[in-house]
């Protein structure tokens, strides 16, 4: 049992029961396990992992269930999400955790990483999840309701309308981010690409002294 991942949930106040729980600790073991080979996240114990990715992510869980519920209560329809650039597979598997009525689909270039989530996938028998083995450009106009990201790419204009053009009108970018004033300049340097935004403050457990911001954008 990881204490500091279960006492983080309750912090959070997630709606996870036992099973999900078990399931971001069985994905815990699993980038411990392959970290070393495939270079997927810095941390090196369960614990460290736990806090500066996994309840990282599920820091903005209740920001990305309002962006699911609006999505829902205009469109009527199924939600889909993409992780781009997910690397080890963050934010997008701890999200599918959490949010098991949303198909995540994790974009991720790099052919080693792409196994590892394939894996990891198949390991905790996400049924929500399948893995894009693509450049983010490459990736089909308008595929997702919601785009997520964390520590893939700062905020520019080619970057900015890549990830535009993967929404569906209507749809949102949430971007994990840290600090404010960093935020605020590359906002300013692609405001004509992206000309509105709003930023929600995130706590995450046991990182309270670090600044963690969710950039939400509207298509």
């Amino acid at each position: 049992m990881i204490a500091k991942l279960r006492e983080g949930v309750q912090r959070l106040q997630l709606p996870l029961e036992a099973a999900q729980l078990d399931a971001l600790e069985v994905y815990i073991q699993a980038i411990l396990q392959f970290n070393k080979s495939y270079n997927l996240m810095k941390a090196e114990s369960p614990d460290e992992l736990a806090v500066n990715h996994i309840l990282d992510s599920l820091a903005a869980y209740h920001a990305v269930a309002g962006l699911i519920a609006e999505l829902r209560q205009r469109t009527g329809g199924d939600v889909r999400m993409g992780d781009i650039g997910s690397g080890g597979g963050c934010p997008g598997i701890p999200l599918a955790v959490a949010f098991p009525d949303v198909h995540i689909t994790l974009v991720e270039r790099m052919e080693k990483r792409s196994a590892f989530l394939e894996q990891t996938v198949a390991r905790l028998r996400l049924a929500n999840v399948d893995v894009c083995p693509l450049q983010a450009e490459k990736v089909a106009p308008g595929a997702f309701d919601i785009v997520v990201f964390r520590a893939f790419h700062p905020f520019d204009k080619k970057i900015s309308a890549t990830l535009r053009s993967m929404l569906k009108e209507g749809g949102f970018i949430a971007a994990y981010k840290a600090r404010s004033e960093k935020i605020a300049a590359e906002m300013e340097a692609v405001r004509d690409v992206i000309p509105a935004y709003k930023k929600i403050v995130l706590t995450v457990p046991f990182l309270e002294d670090h600044e963690r911001n969710l950039v939400i954008i509207q298509k």
